[in-house]
């Protein structure tokens, strides 16, 4: 990976800020890419890479950011889609679909889905045929139900199928596109319901490890699990 250009979304904080450190730790020119303009400047300075803003939800604040991104670093060989938020914030009450603000249902499908398809959007043209990998953080919430949070679970369903259906659709091109479906992984996103010993959260540093692989090993249209220790794909290379 030494000297290669990457992107990372959702990059100021958990997954994607542990990404980063590991890309960078590995020789890789990162641009992190986050709406929180103040975390994403500190990490940027921390790790000596760069930091661009950008709303994933938003199409021309995607468009301009990876612009932005290409213009700077270069076209890059890896990218991280990883931006993503749950119905509810961190220190709120899950609540049934019905009582769910509408808001709050626009602005997960803009962060989780829009976003990953603006992302996408916004580089194939240019990573079609040069070639590289990018992953999507989708979730085991993408492959079983989550009664808790019927939105989130649909949103990472939806990417499943996309980066199966992208990668089906890619034939020949050396581009890579493949998905990490992670349990649940201590970050700030997950909510306080979950944090009640209940459950087992996976330190961030072990995802990470598995997202850096995806990016340089990775199968195309390959769908991952990590669970804590153990690791398998539950599709690869089934086009």
């Amino acid at each position: 990976m030494q000297d290669k250009v990457a992107i990372v979304t959702g990059a100021a904080s958990g997954i994607g800020a542990e990404v980063s450190r590991q890309l960078v730790d590995k020789g890789v020119n990162v641009t992190l890419m986050d709406i929180d303009t103040d975390a994403g400047l500190s990490l940027a300075d921390q790790l000596d890479a760069r930091f661009v803003r950008c709303d994933v939800a938003d199409v021309e604040s995607c468009n301009a950011a990876i612009a932005e991104c290409i213009e700077r670093a270069g076209i890059p060989d890896f990218v991280h889609l990883n931006a993503g938020i749950m119905s509810v914030g961190a220190n709120d009450a899950f609540l049934p679909i019905d009582e769910v603000p509408l808001a709050n249902y626009r602005r997960i499908v803009g962060v989780n889905l829009d976003g990953v398809v603006f992302g996408l959007r916004a580089l194939m043209p240019h990573m079609r045929e040069r070639g590289g990998a990018i992953t999507v953080t989708a979730s085991i919430a993408g492959l079983i139900g989550m009664s808790i949070d019927p939105f989130y679970a649909a949103t990472k369903h939806a990417l499943v199928g996309l980066v199966r259906s992208v990668a089906q659709a890619m034939g020949d091109a050396p581009l890579r596109i493949n998905a990490i479906c992670p349990g649940a992984v201590d970050t700030p996103i997950v909510p306080d319901a979950l944090k009640n010993g209940s459950i087992d959260l996976m330190p961030v540093a072990v995802l990470a490890k598995e997202v850096l692989d995806l990016l340089a090993n990775g199968g195309q249209g390959e769908v991952r699990v990590r669970l804590s220790d153990a690791a398998f794909s539950v599709e690869q290379h089934a086009l």
